[in-house]
């Protein structure tokens, strides 16, 4: 099946990301016509987290999963050493959400698949039908190879776009497909990186420029805005099921849906595109690892 889209929510509960194009948060009207737009656009998949401020809080109050939404939400990331209640926090998730089931409920740390305590109540809650599926985000190859192994999970979330395509070269999408888990990438836009001019990508996380200028020599080439190729490379991909995306205004929404029609169209650049960045630097492909000047 095709990649769909996914509406990333983070943006909604707090400020995310160096490109943010409204310089604050949107309001709750604003935010509500965004889930109006999204599911009039047959958008039917959202991602959220307890971690992601108000973001759970607004999709209940808009009353996303009796609208038809599909809501997947994440397990808080504990500071070390500190004991959870799993099965508490799923509650009020549920609760915040006003919704009775998830599709999906993730790991927010790959190091939780250690927690015995953790993992069975995660599995737990998927016998009692709160959740349809146990998923895990991930930041690097070695954890998502890692995931796409363990027989416990069931959706992967990954960060991919077109300069960081480390995971093609580990062979982690065949491995994916090969255990039935469905695969969902973040970060297409590398939090707005791929979407700066060079100079000021450069600027803003060092050694970067380079690479932004290549990558939009060649779509600009091929008659694509960088932020059009970004987002088409990701749809490209046959071992992806969904893409996770965020928009700060409903205009920014329908820019993306209508791409879906031009995905045959861009599989000439696609070609170019795939495997022409090797061997970056992993300060430059991994925000966490952002050194962000002021």
């Amino acid at each position: 099946m095709a990649a769909q889209f996914c509406l990333g929510t983070v943006q909604f509960g707090m400020r995310y990301g160096i490109h943010n194009t409204l310089g604050r948060q949107p309001t709750e009207a604003e935010v509500f016509d965004i889930l109006d737009s999204a599911l009039s656009a047959n958008i039917k998949m959202f991602d959220t987290a307890s971690a992601y401020g108000t973001s759970e809080d607004l999709l209940g109050r808009y009353d996303l999963g009796a609208r038809g939404g599909k809501i997947i939400s994440k397990l808080h990331p504990a500071v070390n050493g500190v004991q959870r209640d799993v099965r508490n926090e799923i509650q009020r998730s549920l609760a915040r959400l006003s919704v009775s089931q998830l599709y999906c409920y993730m790991l927010h740390r790959v190091e939780d698949l250690d927690d015995t305590a953790v993992m069975e109540a995660m599995e737990d809650a998927k016998t009692s039908g709160w959740m349809n599926k146990i998923g895990v985000s991930i930041y690097n190859p070695q954890d998502a190879i890692r995931a796409a192994e363990d027989a416990r999970i069931d959706v992967i979330q990954v960060p991919y776009n077109i300069l960081d395509q480390r995971l093609d070269q580990c062979d982690f999408f065949v491995r994916a497909k090969e255990r039935g888990k469905e695969v969902f990438a973040r970060s297409a836009f590398l939090q707005g990186l791929l979407l700066m001019s060079p100079a000021d990508a450069e600027k803003k996380v060092a050694g970067s420029g380079i690479y932004i200028e290549n990558f939009q020599e060649v779509s600009q080439g091929a008659g694509y805005l960088p932020q059009e190729a970004a987002i088409l490379y990701v749809l490209c991909h046959e071992g992806i099921s969904y893409l996770v995306f965020g928009v700060d205004t409903s205009g920014q929404l329908y820019e993306n849906v209508v791409l879906l029609s031009k995905r045959h169209a861009f599989s000439d650049t696609y070609q170019k595109l795939h495997g022409a960045f090797r061997d970056i630097d992993v300060n430059i492909l991994e925000p966490q690892r952002w050194t962000i000047s002021s």
